[in-house]
């Protein structure tokens, strides 16, 4: 038992160290919270009695129902769900000769101590408590309510799809001493959910052990389903957006060569245009290591725009050299080149 307490201590450190630095608190409330966990942690180990398991491995039935799904957030890598737990597990010495069933706290009876590990900001709505069936069978239910962190793919960004999931820990348990199933009969979601920018697939519950490092692996279940987000948005107003920019900046080919200023205006205008755009897509995203295909439809964009401005410049610089027939045919190459060029990057990154 001393290994168990010792083993769930660091578990309940380690996963609020990991909320510490996903919360983004300031140093001191961190430092803060970790002392008031060490001295809440003391006082619950010496306060709380202790109850053995009822078998070395205990089998434990797990469903999940999504209740509502209201946002999922790019920028903070979290979404918003309401989420009921239904747990089940038997436990003979509280086999009774009473035919109804009877709620117990949860703290009177052996339970798995399970703890949401990718948790930001939730709250529970049911009262902790068991219902214990007359032949042993132990249900607890709990409704849960607020933000989950998750680590969101966005390199496909707007065309991803992600796995989203609430993982759920048993403290102080090894896979070997519990070993969680599926509870297909209370697994599933409501048909209409809040979120209308995503389409979002069917619930199942997988077991994912969680490991710490130098502690070793706590037994974990994961429930998870997949979200696939809407394009029509994005494409009819970034990629839409872009297309007509870069448009606009083939124009300037039509125009008559001695037209200079004019030509020079539509394009650098272009530029900018587009240049604030991919602010405007970046403010929709985190800071990321690495670039989504949104960003390298805008960066191939600019540089189209850009090489636009180098063929006006230098269809006038040749022109003004004398030599007005050469500008006349560079200025018709460019100006089926470029549109080529162009719905070749559409084809390929949208």
């Amino acid at each position: 038992m001393k290994i168990r307490a010792v083993l769930t201590s660091y578990s309940i450190y380690f996963i609020m160290i990991q909320y510490f630095f996903r919360s983004r608190m300031s140093l001191f409330t961190g430092l803060m919270v970790v002392v008031l966990s060490l001295s809440f942690s003391s006082s619950v180990q010496a306060d709380v009695k202790v109850i053995e398991p009822p078998s070395p491995s205990v089998e434990v039935k797990v469903g999940t129902y999504l209740i509502d799904l209201l946002k999922i957030d790019d920028v903070e890598q979290l979404f918003n769900a309401d989420v009921v737990v239904r747990i089940e597990w038997e436990d003979k010495r509280l086999v009774n000769g009473s035919d109804t069933a009877r709620t117990i706290s949860l703290d009177e009876v052996w339970n798995p101590r399970m703890i949401i590990a990718n948790l930001r900001n939730v709250k529970t709505h049911l009262p902790n408590v068991v219902e214990v069936s007359p032949e042993g069978v132990v249900t607890y239910r709990q409704r849960i309510i607020g933000d989950f962190t998750a680590r969101l793919d966005l390199r496909e960004f707007p065309k991803d799809q992600q796995r989203l999931g609430v993982q759920v820990i048993a403290q102080g348990y090894t896979p070997e001493e519990i070993h969680f199933v599926h509870d297909e009969n209370f697994t599933g979601r409501s048909e209409k959910l809040t979120i209308s920018d995503w389409a979002i697939g069917d619930v199942v519950v997988l077991r994912d052990d969680y490991e710490i490092p130098r502690i070793g692996k706590l037994a974990g279940v994961n429930m998870e389903f997949d979200a696939k987000r809407y394009v029509n948005y994005y494409f009819a107003t970034i990629f839409a957006s872009a297309v007509i920019i870069g448009c606009m900046a083939w124009m300037v080919f039509w125009m008559p060569l001695e037209a200079i200023n004019p030509r020079v205006s539509i394009s650098v205008t272009s530029m900018l245009t587009l240049i604030a755009y991919r602010f405007v897509a970046g403010s929709k995203l985190p800071k990321l290591s690495y670039l989504t295909n949104m960003d390298y439809f805008l960066l191939s964009c600019t540089i189209m725009i850009l090489l636009g401005l180098m063929g006006v410049v230098t269809v006038f610089r040749v022109s003004s050299k004398g030599r007005p027939e050469l500008g006349i045919r560079l200025n018709r190459i460019f100006r089926w080149v470029y549109p080529a060029i162009f719905v070749g990057i559409i084809i390929v990154l949208t």
